[in-house]
């Protein structure tokens, strides 16, 4: 008989673990990852998929760091922290894209044309519409998606689980993004 102690188990799950949370964090924020239409359950099991997929070049240091340790509920939010910004990095320029869409729709007096958008669950124009969806078709058609997943598995060596979870803020600075909204969005809508 095959028997496992709770401690093997917790060995083979906790790097998993931490994998699966800092995916569904970028599942959750990313450009088309996190439309509404996909329905919890297909990003949970598509978060599940990417972790196992990626096991082997997972770092072998997050073994080291249990379900049950002291450390456990900070580094959980130390990786969905991480995968957030991964997928609001993305979120970004799509932003800037539809608010260069907003500008040249009011420069163009399309702005009284708006939609009621559900992925969003506001108002949107329908320059800004347009530029939103041209720019998620050429997201999947040049493999954006995928580009951003290796990137987030690449993450795991910029930003490792460590147990001070919040010290990777200090390199990313999210706050400075906010600038860089507008700035792309003008420079976009110039032309």
């Amino acid at each position: 008989m095959v028997s496992f102690s709770e401690a093997q188990v917790l060995a083979w799950i906790s790097p998993w673990l931490w994998a699966f949370f800092r995916v569904l964090g970028l599942f959750t924020a990313a450009p088309v990852l996190s439309m509404r239409v996909i329905p919890r359950r297909v990003r949970i099991g598509l978060a599940l998929l990417v972790v196992v997929a990626a096991e082997p070049s997972l770092p072998p240091e997050l073994s080291q760091y249990t379900i049950n340790s002291p450390h456990a509920l900070m580094l959980i939010v130390q990786q969905v922290m991480i995968g957030l910004t991964v997928g609001f990095a993305a979120r970004v320029v799509f932003a800037a894209i539809e608010f260069a869409g907003e500008l040249i729709g009011l420069q163009m007096g399309l702005n009284f044309a708006s939609f009621f958008d559900p992925l969003s669950g506001g108002q949107i124009t329908a320059v800004s519409r347009l530029y939103g969806t041209v720019a998620s078709w050429l997201f999947i058609v040049m493999n954006g998606h995928l580009m951003l997943t290796a990137a987030l598995i690449q993450s795991f060596q910029a930003f490792p689980v460590s147990a001070q979870p919040l010290e990777f803020l200090k390199v990313v600075q999210p706050h400075v993004w906010g600038a860089e909204v507008f700035k792309l969005g003008l420079w976009v809508s110039l032309p």
